[in-house]
């Protein structure tokens, strides 16, 4: 894929779609209640939905009574439903700001997300933002995330070493650190703070604003090294 304004010497930066980039939340907590019931499940509350991101993505699922293999199924229902709906999801708001200032420095940067295509291209062009990302790798499956970031970075020539994942899940961290890149978890999405230590990222942000510091605190430390 073609980076524009890439600096050879930047780390790549791969970010996750829903609750990184896109305020999903709500349009997901809507239609996973309105599917609820085809899956034999109670729906939840905004209320209910903010205490649940006090937990682990594991511990989550389980207190909701999905299985991995039930997970997966919801997942992709959500995903059909909510491209109807993409019309009305809005960026968290500060990431078109860091977005644009982090593609400007010449940051190279792509979209790893279980989320589809389609969706996310038509996302990010309605923003204005879709010519910042050089890849979308979508639809990658709910715990397939390590062997897709392995992927991307083989197939865009970057060393784990030299590579950010940023994602809104404990999940994403977990998968950061099995493929050994470096993991800034957002805490504006699924998964609170609390819940994201837990998987020990090197940086924890609650503001979008965040993501220039870490990104040139990481290239700083990349060109430190012997």
């Amino acid at each position: 894929m073609v980076f524009e304004n890439r600096d050879p010497e930047k780390p790549l930066l791969m970010f996750d779609f829903d609750g990184t980039l896109a305020n999903t939340l709500e349009t997901g907590i809507e239609i996973f209640n309105e599917i609820a019931p085809d899956y034999e499940l109670h729906p939840i509350t905004i209320h209910e939905a903010r205490e649940l991101r006090r937990l682990h993505t594991r511990a989550l699922l389980d207190r909701l009574g999905i299985s991995r293999l039930m997970a997966i199924k919801v997942g992709a229902h959500i995903k059909r439903l909510l491209h109807q709906r993409m019309d009305e999801v809005e960026l968290i708001l500060g990431t078109e700001e860091a977005i644009m200032e982090l593609f400007e420095a010449g940051y190279p940067l792509g979209i790893l997300s279980s989320n589809s295509t389609d969706n996310i291209r038509s996302f990010l062009d309605r923003f204005g933002l879709l010519h910042c990302f050089g890849f979308i790798e979508a639809g990658v499956s709910l715990f397939g995330k390590p062997q897709r970031i392995r992927n991307v970075l083989r197939k865009e020539k970057f060393d784990s070493e030299n590579a950010i994942y940023v994602g809104d899940e404990t999940r994403d961290m977990e998968a950061s650190r099995k493929v050994g890149v470096c993991g800034i978890a957002v805490c504006w999405g699924a998964n609170g703070r609390d819940a994201m230590m837990t998987e020990g990222p090197e940086f924890c942000i609650d503001d979008p604003a965040e993501l220039i510091h870490c990104a040139r605190e990481f290239s700083d430390r990349q060109d430190s090294e012997p």
